[in-house]
Order: structure tokens, then C-alpha cells, then sequence
């Protein structure tokens, strides 16, 4: 048998987390930059100065990480004093921020720390950077060893966040269940991989609890019970399932045809730029369970998304079938689909999109 160690990020959680820094960041040294959105490090700036105020921690500086998350970027990131002089990161915003301070964590072989101030996706916990080029256009996955040393979730933060983030967040977080347990069908799987399996189920059942009254709390700026389940279902299960059930590329069992069908339809002019890849894909898990001959389980699920409001017909993401059509061959094309039980072809995903249309 291969020896292996799995290290899953852990998290603190509530209005006070950010109390806990000075514990859990001091074995790493005395210096950080913080690196982030402006907006995010904007809402998380006096708290973070407030946590440290007692302790030896310093910040150096507070660094904008850029527009997109680019190998370019990170190289820029890399070249600045404060960064070079800093015993670890704090990765501050959404997933573009922190999946960029994952990159130059990574080059420069500094811990990291993450404080996600939105709950759009899974980037805070998750080993994987999602990059762009310079354009706005997918790159590249890189996959890391390691995530963040411990994930810092502010609910109060998240709480007060336009509620669109969260909104996505479900749709890309309920995803994660109906496409590992497809994906991984049939597998004889190692311990690690069977706990990631078995995990996915949260990601679907906790947000069809929690998630609308999470949206409605989120709304009203409340840091809720119900809005605290949401956000650790986006975070931190979703981070540790994908970890889980991805090991290497030939073993990975994260994706599956709601993604697929994201990553195709941006081939649609600014498609990308004018929808939440949430949204997109909340829509796309309806068309996963037809093309898998789960009708039933479709239907219930399409209450839930009128129920969150998340699209259940082309027309509510605003794209016709024509232009499907057109990006049928990329969607089959897409690695979501590289390890699945069956082929996925063009047809069976117009026949799909037909049938919820009807």
C-alpha cells in the first residue's frame, strides 16, 4: 500500500474568530503582509489590527493582490519588500484573492492564512488555485500539497457581503454532491476518498436546510445560526471534500457535467463577466440528474432552486438553446467530464436542456 498523510485546513467560525490569530499564527513567526481585495481587506482591516493589537504579531503592509488571479500576478506579488520580509501571509476577500496568495505561498514556501470575507466558494480551504491569463480567460488548475494553515471565517464580515455571493455559493456548493457521487461511481476507493464520497452529502442537504433562510438573514446583514451552517457548507465542507476526492489527476472525482456546462457556455461573448459561476452551475446540476436518469431527484431539487431563486430554465440565465448547441462540443470536451462512469455526449445534454425548458 502507498503511505500517505492528509492535511485538511482548520477553521475557526463566528464574529470573534479573528480573536484566535495570535494563537494559531505565533508558531509561524512574528511577521505578516496581508494580501487581499480592497473591498475585502477594507471589512477585515480593524478587526485583524484589533486581534493582534496585544500580541508580537506585526503588519507589515496591507497589499492589493491585483484584478485577476494570474501566474503574472503572483510574480508581482513576490517582488514586493513586504512580502519578501514577511513570515507568512494572510490571504483576505474571495476566491480570486486567495487563490492568488496560494501562489506566491507556494513559490516563495511561506504558510498562509486565509480570511474569506464572501462565501462565493470553497478557495479559503481548499489546495487549489484556479488561474487566469492576463485576458480573464481560464488558464490552468494548480494543485498544492497543503492548504491554508487555518481558515479564519468572520460571520459577522460574510453577513454583511452582498447577498448575490452567497447566492452563488449555494448553487456551486450543492453541486459538489451530485457530481463527486457521480463521478466516483462504481470506484473502489482508498479510506481518504470514501470520507470525501460520503462528506459530499452535507453539501446538499445542509444548504437545502439552511440556504434560504441563510439568504434572507444574509439580506438583513444578520449573522444567523442558519447563515453560520450555510457558509461552513460553501467554506470549509466543500474545501475538504474537493481535497479528498482529488489526490491526483487520475483519481479525481470533483467534476462532473454542472461545471462542464459552465466552462462551456463561456465561449459565449463575456458569458463569464455577466453571471455568477454559481448560479450557472446550480442550473447545470438539473441537467446533470436528467442526463444521469434521476428525474425524481431533479424535480425535488428544482423546488429548491425556486426556492433560492436559482435558475431552472435557460431563459432564467439568459441563453437559448442555439446557443447550447453551439457549445456542446467544448462542454463534452471539458476535464470535468474526464472521469466519469459514461460518456457524456452532445445529445444527451440538448436532450436535457429540452426538457427543462419544457
Amino acid at each position: 500500500m502507498e503511505n500517505y498523510t492528509i492535511l485538511m485546513a482548520p477553521y475557526s467560525v463566528g464574529p470573534d474568530s479573528y480573536k484566535k490569530i495570535p494563537e494559531y499564527c505565533r508558531l509561524y513567526g512574528t511577521k505578516a503582509v496581508v494580501i487581499g481585495g480592497k473591498k475585502a481587506m477594507a471589512a477585515a482591516k480593524d478587526k485583524i489590527l484589533a486581534s493582534i493589537a496585544s500580541s508580537d504579531i506585526d503588519i507589515l503592509e496591507f497589499v492589493w493582490f491585483g484584478n485577476e488571479c494570474t501566474f503574472e500576478t503572483a510574480k508581482h506579488l513576490e517582488e514586493s519588500e513586504a512580502v519578501q520580509a514577511a513570515d507568512m501571509i494572510f490571504a483576505v476577500g474571495g476566491g480570486k484573492a486567495v487563490d492568488t496568495c496560494k501562489l506566491v505561498s507556494i513559490d516563495l514556501n511561506k504558510p498562509y492564512f486565509t480570511f474569506p470575507t464572501i462565501a462565493s466558494n470553497c478557495a479559503a480551504s481548499s489546495a487549489l488555485s484556479i488561474v487566469y491569463n492576463e485576458d480573464g480567460s481560464f488558464c490552468d488548475f494548480v494543485h498544492f500539497l497543503e492548504s491554508a494553515k487555518h481558515v479564519f471565517i468572520d460571520t459577522e464580515i460574510i453577513a454583511k457581503a452582498p447577498k448575490e455571493y452567497l447566492w452563488a455559493g449555494i448553487g456551486d456548493t450543492y453541486a459538489k454532491y451530485y457530481e463527486v457521487s457521480v463521478s466516483a461511481r462504481g470506484e473502489k476507493l482508498e479510506h481518504y476518498m470514501a470520507l470525501g464520497v460520503n462528506m459530499s452529502r452535507m453539501c446538499m442537504e445542509t444548504l437545502v436546510e439552511y440556504g434560504a433562510q441563510a439568504l434572507e438573514d444574509n439580506s438583513r446583514g444578520i449573522a444567523s445560526y442558519e447563515l453560520e451552517q450555510a457558509v461552513l457548507a460553501i467554506i470549509i465542507t466543500t474545501g475538504w471534500v474537493s481535497s479528498l476526492v482529488a489526490r491526483n489527476h487520475t483519481m479525481d472525482y470533483n467534476g462532473g457535467v454542472a461545471h462542464a456546462f459552465f466552462y462551456g457556455l463561456c465561449n459565449l461573448p463575456k458569458f463569464d463577466e455577466n453571471h455568477l459561476h454559481g448560479v450557472v452551475v446550480g442550473f447545470g446540476v438539473l441537467l446533470l440528474l436528467l442526463i444521469d436518469g434521476q428525474e425524481e431527484e431533479c424535480r425535488k431539487m428544482i423546488e429548491f432552486n425556486r426556492s433560492v431563486g436559482l435558475p431552472v430554465s435557460l431563459s432564467d440565465i439568459g441563453v437559448t438553446m442555439e446557443q447550447v448547441a453551439a457549445c456542446t462540443a467544448t462542454m463534452v470536451k471539458d476535464e470535468d467530464l474526464e472521469h466519469y462512469p459514461y460518456k457524456v455526449t452532445e445529445e444527451m445534454i440538448l436532450e436535457a436542456a429540452k426538457k427543462l425548458d419544457k
